[in-house]
C-alpha cells in the first residue's frame, strides 16, 4: 500500500472584524483526501518540496485568491492520519492588506464573514473557533 506525507498550510485571515472562508469547488471536494463534505474552507494548501512552510502559505495565498496579507504567527498544529495519508496541518493567523479576491478553479464562491453572522453560514465547528479566538485578539 502506497502512504503520503504532506504538510498543508491554512489561513485564517482577518480583515477588521470579518474573515475569509473559500466555497469549495466540486472538483475539489471530490479529490479531496479529507472533508470532502465540508463545503467552506480556508485559503491554503500543500507545500511544496524545498519550500517552507510560510513560502507556501504566501504562494496558496497568491493562487487561490490574489490578496496580499501579514503573516502574525501560528494558531493551530496538528495531523490527520489515514490508512493512506499523513497530513501535518499548520494553520496561521493572517492580516488582511490589499487586494480584491480573485478566486483559482479550486473555489467557485468566497465571502467576508461578520463575527455576528459566521453562525448563519453552518461553517464547520472548527472554523467558527478559530474565528472566535482571532477576533478576541483583535477586537478586544
Amino acid at each position: 500500500m502506497k502512504r503520503n506525507f504532506a504538510i498543508t498550510v491554512k489561513a485564517v485571515i482577518i480583515k477588521k472584524d470579518k474573515f475569509l472562508v473559500l466555497k469549495r469547488s466540486l472538483k475539489e471536494l471530490n479529490s479531496s483526501y479529507i472533508n470532502k463534505k465540508e463545503v467552506w474552507d480556508l485559503p491554503g494548501g500543500g507545500v511544496k518540496f524545498c519550500e517552507t512552510s510560510e513560502q507556501g502559505l504566501f504562494r496558496e495565498l497568491r493562487e487561490e485568491t490574489g490578496i496580499k496579507v501579514s503573516l502574525d504567527g501560528i494558531l493551530d498544529v496538528y495531523d490527520i492520519i489515514r490508512s493512506n495519508i499523513h497530513m501535518v496541518i499548520i494553520t496561521y493567523i493572517c492580516v488582511y492588506i490589499a487586494g480584491e479576491v480573485k478566486l483559482s478553479g479550486e473555489h467557485e464562491d468566497y465571502c467576508w464573514v461578520s463575527v455576528k453572522d459566521m453562525y448563519k453560514k453552518r461553517l464547520p465547528v472548527w472554523m467558527l473557533e478559530y474565528f472566535d479566538y482571532v477576533n478576541k485578539k483583535y477586537n478586544k
